[in-house]
């Protein structure tokens, strides 16, 4: 299997676990790879300081963990973190908060970025909501991202790979069908059931990826989701595996993603 969606650092609001337990569940489920990004980077003022925490933390298990970096296009310099992470980093795609930081993916400063991002073929990932809004403690709210604008985000960049993650079950919809050619989801928020055998027919199975949240989320709840489900076997091994391998792999340019 492999998580598209695994973040590690501190959250600021309780205990989450860490590297070593992200490490053992995988051994546990059987998720050969991850896609982390960093958390702290959510709540830094310069995302960039959790960027490089993230890189030495992940430096000793690039066989299983392949960093992204949170990028925040309103800040300043930003281009340059982005190619220092590319580059120096070697992480392989971008996560992107627009809820978090406070900028819109429609926005035209973000188009430096989708272009490089185009050129590198590296994949766009935006996360529309870490923590559902009821369980905000916290005197203000953090809003999950519209879907709409994921999906116009999409639209306006159409050579370059856009994954949504953390949508609910019926929210890929609101991003506009038909789907661009070039926008994906995972699957780490789709709690009702039957979701995944009704995304699937409606949606493709070469749309819809494995992710856990890790740590926000529970991982085998999401190995469970996508073990159950009633699927065919080519299906359940497109989502759990080969898309993400597709994507943040060499990738083939004829295919749908």
């Amino acid at each position: 299997m492999f998580d598209i969606n695994a973040k590690l650092g501190p959250w600021p609001y309780r205990p989450v676990k860490g590297l070593d337990e992200l490490l053992k569940g995988m051994d546990r489920y059987g998720i050969n790879r991850a896609v982390v990004s960093s958390l702290s980077a959510v709540h830094f003022l310069n995302p960039q300081d959790g960027n490089e925490a993230l890189a030495e933390l992940a430096a000793p298990h690039r066989d299983r963990l392949v960093p992204f970096a949170v990028i925040r296009p309103n800040f300043a310099l930003f281009e340059e973190d982005l190619v220092r992470c590319l580059d120096d980093y070697e992480m392989k795609g971008v996560v992107l908060y627009p809820n978090y930081h406070e900028f819109s993916l429609l926005d035209p400063a973000l188009g430096p970025l989708m272009l490089e991002a185009q050129r590198r073929r590296a994949p766009v990932c935006v996360q529309t909501g870490l923590e559902d809004v009821r369980r905000q403690f916290r005197p203000y709210k953090t809003p999950d991202l519209e879907p709409r604008e994921i999906g116009e985000f999409a639209r306006a960049y159409p050579d370059t790979i856009v994954i949504a993650m953390g949508l609910k079950f019926g929210q890929p919809e609101l991003m506009g069908e038909p789907l661009p050619r070039n926008l994906c989801f995972d699957a780490s928020n789709y709690e009702s059931m039957e979701a995944l055998e009704t995304a699937v027919p409606r949606f493709g199975a070469d749309r819809i990826l494995f992710g856990t949240n890790f740590p926000l989320f529970n991982q085998l709840a999401n190995v469970d989701k996508l073990r159950t489900a009633a699927i065919s076997a080519d299906d359940r091994l497109s989502i759990a595996h080969e898309n993400a391998a597709r994507i943040v792999d060499t990738r083939d340019p004829k295919s749908k993603i």
